[in-house]
């Protein structure tokens, strides 16, 4: 489970702000590819946690914020023992997890279209995924347990 705000802040280990703008996508997945290495992760698998931080963030730049490019992404690496933690916030339009319905991927095949798949590539490439609101921001955590 993620851990409550009070214990974000406190023992965070890495932060970074963008704005939100896809041309900073670039930054914020080597960025995450390269956490997921330190903290002990194949290649492989560090490519997986790479792609669901792209589809989280460019989610917030896109949805959240509708493409503005004049607001922030907040991104806060926590490496713990047993797993990499990814926090994202935003002060964009939240989601809530009673909102989340992941696409079935045999119907996407028969009916393909542009998008649609980033929450669930992001289920599936990383353990735990959450949404929370708070204090008139959003946050989007997604856990990757260290094998």
């Amino acid at each position: 489970m993620c851990p409550s705000p009070a214990m974000r802040m406190e023992k965070s280990d890495f932060r970074l702000t963008i704005p939100s703008q896809t041309r900073y996508l670039n930054l914020v997945t080597g960025l995450a590819k390269r956490a997921s290495q330190l903290a002990g992760m194949d290649d492989s698998t560090a490519a997986k946690v790479s792609i669901a931080v792209d589809e989280a963030v460019t989610n917030i730049i896109m949805h959240a914020y509708g493409g503005e490019e004049d607001h922030s992404v907040e991104l806060d690496l926590r490496f713990t023992e047993t797993t990499l933690e990814i926090h994202m916030w935003h002060t964009g339009v939240g989601i809530r997890g009673n909102q989340i319905v992941l696409p079935d991927p045999k119907e996407y095949v028969k009916h393909p279209r542009k998008g649609g798949l980033g929450l669930l590539l992001m289920s599936r490439f990383m353990d735990e995924v959450r949404f929370s609101e708070e204090k008139g921001r959003s946050e989007c955590c997604m856990i990757k347990n260290i094998a």
